[in-house]
């Protein structure tokens, strides 16, 4: 099951989070303690981190480059700042999406999915495509995935 940390200051929305991304089967990591969130993310090794810019103690804008120092997870910021400033930033730091609130849940949910499957954490069966091997004979390519081209 992938995991999700949800790193949310506003109870009611980080409750809300948890419960659309448990009904569509993820595990979700809810933060409560803001001043260690570094050190949890690299404990629980979270397939996703949702961030929001606005936390207490520190912005979700410095919490993204010192957890892309340690923790490989992709970020996608949800947050209520709609600035095309605060977007580029957040996408320049290191996040890969930027979802604004009040967010469209099956928006949510589509973005969730195309960034856990660029990071080759939401594939289908487990199983990964890589680029086609030229066929020595033929010189066309191969796709690994069985063989089978996807298309």
């Amino acid at each position: 099951m992938q995991k999700i940390m949800i790193i949310e200051d506003d109870p009611a929305i980080r409750e809300e989070l948890a419960l659309i991304l448990e009904n569509e089967g993820y595990a979700s990591l809810p933060v409560t303690d803001f001043d260690v969130i570094p050190e949890q993310a690299e404990r629980e090794h979270p397939d996703l981190i949702l961030l929001d810019i606005g936390l207490p103690g520190r912005d979700g804008f410095s919490l993204c480059a010192a957890l892309r120092k340690s923790v490989a997870a992709p970020v996608i910021f949800v947050t209520s700042r709609d600035a095309g400033v605060d977007e580029v930033r957040a996408l320049s730091l290191g996040g890969d999406d930027y979802i604004t609130k009040p967010y469209s849940v099956p928006v949510l949910l589509a973005r969730i999915k195309a960034v856990l499957r660029r990071a080759g954490a939401g594939g289908c069966s487990g199983s990964r495509r890589t680029a086609p091997e030229p066929d020595k004979r033929s010189g066309v390519g191969q796709w690994k995935n069985g063989g089978a081209d996807p298309e």
